[in-house]
């Protein structure tokens, strides 16, 4: 219910920033990951989730509002970077206490609030149109700021623990469990992780995505940039290929995700895969100032990533069933923000050197991704139904 007031500023917000932030020369990313998990079983599920909201959401955007110097951008990304914290704590009040359907629907429900917001992109383009970049994402960042401090709070109010959060917190009243942030429980999951490949696979596969979303999708620090620098698209134009990209994804979320859901999960992943690898193929031959092709390659892309996005969500939550799924995400998270870290480091020289090498490195990061699933399709293949995967083969 309350996930619009977090999707409708975000998107607004981040659509433009990164030209924002390359007008001003600042790019940067940080690690935060590592201490997700333990924080989230010493606090709670239901107070992490307030306390970090607040802290990896609004504290930065109140920053990027008032920045005007590089140290007040580093502080902003730097403490933007406890968002991975609650990335840890929102996903399991998502999944903790449903069954695998339920949580398909979740995620599949999520992702079409935060992409309708998207639909929204058009105010952003006007509001670059009417007042020139800076000027406009600070009166966005002013909106977004207003809304990510007072959606936590109102949401705290109707959050329920969850069951394992429930039991993780009176452990540490009656003492047997203490508070810390070892890294011993990092390392017995590690462990673990050697003797069940098919969750390794598919965390491999989940972070490959997420690494490849911060270089290769509409999220990325590039989109923006590329369509205008390359394919020459006008600034305020770019907000109507959002809106295509959310009109499609809504559309597939809404009507063909349902249908796909009670079929072959990885089937459904490798062909949405093999879509957008078409798609950012197609904008990297395509010329400039071509604005309906660049339409369409926005839409077959968007149909890819609406599959993928909510069917890999939902089976790395399926495969991660148990006590230690809370560090599992933890490790899961750390691995994305160090990786998307060193590829942050790496795209820029990519992208100085030949802006559409960033959708060749994408694509061969979607190419390993499907090795990677065609590889668990066959471990799992004869225990799937089309629903679940079965005790015997996790």
């Amino acid at each position: 219910m309350f996930e619009p007031l977090w999707g409708i500023p975000y998107v607004l917000f981040n659509f433009y920033l990164s030209l924002y932030m390359k007008s001003l020369g600042v790019i940067s990313a940080i690690i935060f990951s590592f201490l997700g998990g333990p924080i989230t079983d010493a606090l709670g599920r239901k107070k992490t989730t307030l306390l970090f909201d607040i802290i990896g959401w609004a504290c930065p955007v109140i920053i990027y509002l008032f920045a005007k110097e590089f140290w007040m951008f580093a502080l902003a990304v730097i403490v933007n970077g406890a968002h991975r914290v609650t990335s840890v704590a929102y996903n399991l009040m998502v999944i903790e206490d449903s069954n695998n359907t339920q949580r398909f629907a979740a995620f599949n429900l999520i992702n079409i609030i935060n992409i309708s917001a998207g639909l929204l992109t058009p105010i952003a383009g006007l509001a670059v149109k009417e007042y020139g970049i800076v000027q406009a994402q600070r009166y966005i960042l002013l909106f977004s700021a207003i809304c990510m401090v007072g959606m936590p709070l109102v949401r705290y109010r109707y959050h329920t623990e969850t069951r394992i959060g429930q039991k993780i917190l009176q452990e540490r009243k009656r003492g047997k469990k203490k508070a810390g942030f070892s890294i011993a429980p990092h390392i017995v999951v590690l462990k673990d992780l050697v003797k069940k490949p098919t969750v390794f696979m598919i965390i491999v596969v989940y972070v490959l995505f997420n690494i490849y979303m911060t270089i290769g999708t509409h999220l990325s620090l590039y989109f923006a940039p590329y369509m205008s620098e390359v394919l020459k698209i006008d600034k305020p134009m770019i907000s109507l290929l959002g809106m295509a990209n959310s009109a499609t994804m809504i559309t597939t979320q809404v009507f063909i995700n349902p249908y796909l859901s009670g079929q072959n999960p990885i089937k459904n992943m490798i062909l949405a895969l093999i879509l957008q690898a078409i798609a950012l193929f197609s904008l990297t031959v395509i010329s400039g100032n071509n604005f309906i092709v660049v339409v369409l390659c926005i839409i077959v892309f968007a149909m890819g990533y609406g599959i993928f996005k909510p069917f890999v969500d939902s089976m790395l939550a399926e495969l991660t069933e148990g006590s230690t799924r809370a560090t599992i995400y933890s490790l899961v998270n750390t691995a994305i923000s160090t990786f998307s870290a060193l590829m942050g480091f790496v795209s820029g020289y990519i992208y100085d050197l030949n802006p559409r090498l960033i959708y060749i490195a994408s694509i061969a990061i979607l190419a390993f991704c499907m090795v990677v699933l065609m590889a668990l399709k066959r471990l799992l293949y004869d225990e799937y139904t089309d629903v679940e995967v079965t005790d015997t083969a996790l």
